[in-house]
């Protein structure tokens, strides 16, 4: 089950993000660690059309956090994707989590397709997002400098019809 991410809801995404390394993972370049209430808010401020979620398991308890960004009128894009605690990584969780972000989508904004950024050698989530239906796709390689290294991130998709 999905439910909007909301600010009293920040010490949550605060504690599942532990390193700056997984920081960047989560938010590229957009914000800084250590991740502070003062960087989201402003986050927030600054792309208010862009909708955050938290993942709950059936026990009521948060394990995942997303957030679903308006593109067109036909298409939206899922960024800032984290099974938040990292022992739960790997156990189909992340894949739980595309569901359901795919399913408000299709729901809500009734969009033809779903895009995606994934770091290249992130071999985790690309498993995870190709077993959700997400293919490559041909567009020009983007790069992300993070810590004078320099990252390839590679665009993927859903298709709805």
């Amino acid at each position: 089950m999905l439910k909007p991410f909301e600010e009293h809801d920040f010490p949550i995404l605060q504690n599942w993000v532990r390193s700056k390394e997984l920081l960047f993972q989560f938010s590229a370049v957009e914000l800084s660690y250590p991740l502070s209430l003062e960087q989201w808010q402003a986050y927030q401020q600054k792309y208010p059309e862009r909708r955050q979620y938290l993942a709950m398991l059936d026990n009521g308890a948060p394990y995942a956090f997303g957030e679903i960004i308006p593109q067109d009128e036909q298409s939206v894009r899922l960024s800032r994707l984290l099974v938040g605690d990292a022992q739960q990584r790997g156990q189909g969780l992340g894949g739980r989590l595309i569901e359901e972000l795919i399913e408000k989508a299709v729901k809500q904004i009734a969009v033809e397709r779903i895009d995606l950024f994934v770091l290249a050698d992130n071999q985790g989530a690309i498993r995870c997002y190709e077993k959700a239906g997400f293919q490559f796709v041909e567009a020009p390689l983007l790069e992300l400098a993070f810590e004078g290294e320099k990252y390839p991130v590679r665009k993927m998709r859903y298709s709805i019809k």
